[in-house]
């Protein structure tokens, strides 16, 4: 039984776990055994002791292009695109962090080392779209979107939007073929069974409503501009269609509420699920999420475990490593682990089933009273919804109890 076996030396940490019901309970009943996790991100560390043992190497694939405009712009190196050419292992590799950090809070095994995912026997399938870079180009996501479809791909996580523009607008011919390529993309793998999870994103912004772009494009060559963006205007992925859209949660709440919304997140998406908010509970950077990190990898190096301002910010389990790290990044794998549970239990079911129970069995959420923009780029002017579905939390917090019940 999986409650027998040894829980990781930082399992304690992991509050967002507890939150969401992802506990040894839920895990008598199901714990992804045999559902096919594809990550789009950055690919993942192969090494990791918390991903390696639930890794489908053979599967995995980069899809960064050696003429990717990171690459081009020097930013990384040509030698770590994978063109699609999914036997170069090397290539999947992540150098950024986030791909290695998202995967682990999915299906990080239990094996008494470090941390233990929503769904701790899920198998992940890395799908590289992006390099250390941290740029994230709609092609790539596009391609690992068909390979999902073509490779027996359950559910998929998208942490991420799809450069060079935040909002692809239809008055723009560029973005609108972009935008269908996606769109077109997208449909292909839900056809082929593959339910989408996606962020919502970390700009304070209103899907519903949107204002203002000041972001886009954003590639390593390019001069974002200002923008007016309106409902015909779309952020990738996180408005797809039929994509189950997370926005991020703290650890607590407003006097007489389980949780707020946290600082940075945008909302108007389907699901809430915790996402981090630095200092929000207990003053720490232990109020963001705990998962694995590759010490060699840019966001790791980037945080010094001695700086005075986050003191604490990562650690390690023997010689495996880990930080915490806030983001709609983080909160949208917690959905993805809850969606592996599901599917476990119903193999049969279409995007569709499981996507609905996800939001069926969330635990709703009220608005928090008395909200007020945290400052002059907050677009989230008010919060609206009631009787189970809110602006801020969609149906509310994802609960792999109930979802597996």
């Amino acid at each position: 039984m999986v409650n027998e076996r040894p829980h990781g030396q930082l399992a304690q940490c992991q509050w967002d776990m507890a939150l969401i019901h992802a506990d040894q309970a839920t895990h008598a009943r199901t714990t992804g055994e045999g559902v096919r996790v594809g990550v789009i991100d950055s690919g993942v560390d192969l090494n990791h002791p918390d991903i390696a043992p639930n890794l489908d190497l053979a599967s995995s694939c980069s899809f960064v292009r050696s003429d990717d405009p990171a690459i081009l712009a020097g930013l990384s190196s040509p030698l770590k695109a994978g063109n699609g050419i999914c036997s170069n292992k090397a290539a999947v590799q992540d150098r950024s962090g986030h791909g290695t950090h998202v995967a682990s809070t999915i299906a990080a095994p239990i094996n008494g080392i470090g941390i233990a995912g929503v769904a701790p026997d899920a198998t992940i399938v890395a799908l590289k779209a992006y390099t250390s870079s941290t740029y994230c180009y709609g092609y790539a996501v596009a391609d690992a979107l068909r390979y999902a479809g073509d490779h027996d791909i359950d559910v998929v996580n998208m942490s991420l939007f799809a450069d060079p523009y935040l909002f692809y607008c239809g008055n723009d011919a560029g973005q609108r073929a972009m935008l269908r390529e996606l769109q077109s993309a997208a449909r292909y793998a839900q056809q082929h069974g593959v339910l989408l999870v996606a962020s919502a994103g970390n700009e304070q912004i209103d899907l519903k409503h949107p204002i203002e772009n000041t972001l886009s494009p954003d590639g390593p060559t390019d001069v974002p501009i200002t923008r007016s963006v309106g409902n015909n205007c779309r952020v990738v992925p996180a408005e797809l269609p039929g994509a189950v859209t997370v926005m991020a949660t703290g650890p607590v709440g407003y006097p007489g509420y389980t949780m707020n919304i946290a600082d940075y997140s945008s909302v108007g998406g389907d699901l809430a699920a915790p996402g981090g908010d630095y200092f929000s509970a207990t003053g720490t950077v232990q109020d963001a999420i705990l998962a694995a990190m590759p010490a060699s990898s840019s966001i790791y190096s980037s945080l010094d475990p001695l700086n005075g301002t986050f003191p604490g910010i990562t650690t390690a389990a023997g010689p495996a490593t880990y930080a915490w790290i806030q983001g709609t990044s983080m909160a949208a794998p917690h959905v993805t682990g809850v969606a592996a549970l599901v599917i476990q239990l119903h193999p049969n079911w279409p995007p569709s089933a499981v996507a609905a129970t996800l939001t069926r069995t969330a635990t709703p959420m009220s608005c928090p009273p008395d909200w007020e923009p945290l400052g002059p780029n907050d677009e989230r002017t008010r919060c609206t919804g009631g009787g189970g579905r809110t602006s801020f939390f969609g149906a509310g917090l994802v609960d792999a109890a109930a979802a597996t019940s």
